[in-house]
């Protein structure tokens, strides 16, 4: 996940918060700094169950590749907003379903791709998952990437994971351009997750998170489900929809207020 650079290559900075070491935090890793930890308190106190819902997120790219890896069959990923490498990421979810498929890990941490390195180097199968560090905000230096393209054949499926990243980019920096240009350079029968906290199902404790983390240096932008269904542009969205993330194909059932969340998620196929 990337923070707001204004541009050049990322510094790493502990004294600020950074999304993908706060996300670790909620996950209850260790890959995390006193500023990341602030932050996350600081939105805790808005949002109470935002650890869970971290982990949510983390179990909804979990159900979606592994759709992606059986059902559909793909066996090449491409996870932008990578963040520190744990179980139940993108490469260890997708090595147990289909331990010949090829990851590659985006980010813009310099810190990220420092424990990126040390984690997939020291796992099964290692030489089919890489890190590229880079920003998604610029689409053709990640898809031009000498790496990917050693990696992953752009002419079959792929499977784009947008989980919990594109509130980092602000609307006049065009994250509906940055989607467009992925989901124009994937074949048919990609397949593309995303998941996008919003303001609709608590508008008073968004705008309180959203406060905290301008204070903090950091960029955080709700979006309403509209918004968050134009990243999907003409791409089939597959069942259940456009739904809360834990209500994503949930692996047991909900209760009622399991069925809101301050996430929308989703996965489309390219026809």
């Amino acid at each position: 996940m990337t923070n707001d650079h204004s541009g050049g290559a990322p510094l790493i900075d502990t004294s600020l918060p950074h999304s993908a070491r706060m996300y670790d935090y909620w996950l209850g890793g260790s890959n995390n700094f006193a500023a990341d930890r602030a932050m996350g308190q600081a939105i805790e106190q808005a949002i109470p169950g935002i650890k869970a819902m971290a982990m949510e997120n983390r179990k909804f790219l979990g159900r979606a590749v592994r759709h992606m890896a059986g059902e559909a069959g793909i066996r090449q990923f491409l996870d932008i907003g990578t963040g520190i490498p744990a179980d139940g990421d993108t490469a260890s979810v997708a090595a147990l379903v289909a331990p010949d498929s090829r990851v590659v890990c985006v980010d813009n941490d310099p810190i990220v791709q420092a424990h990126a390195r040390d984690v997939l180097n020291g796992r099964p199968g290692a030489g089919r998952t890489v890190y590229l560090e880079a920003d998604l905000r610029e689409p053709a230096e990640i898809l031009g990437s000498p790496l990917l393209k050693d990696t992953i054949d752009l002419g079959q499926p792929v499977g784009l994971l947008l989980v919990a990243i594109l509130m980092l980019v602000k609307d006049e920096q065009d994250p509906w351009g940055a989607v467009g240009a992925f989901l124009d350079a994937m074949p048919s029968g990609s397949h593309v997750a995303i998941s996008h906290p919003t303001q609709d199902f608590d508008p008073e404790a968004m705008a309180e998170v959203t406060r905290a983390a301008e204070q903090g240096r950091m960029t955080l932008v709700p979006r309403d489900r509209s918004q968050v269904l134009r990243f999907f542009a003409d791409w089939e969205i597959i069942s259940p929809g456009l739904v809360p993330v834990m209500a994503w194909r949930p692996e047991a059932p909900l209760t009622e207020d399991e069925r809101s969340a301050y996430y929308w998620a989703a996965v489309a196929r390219k026809p």
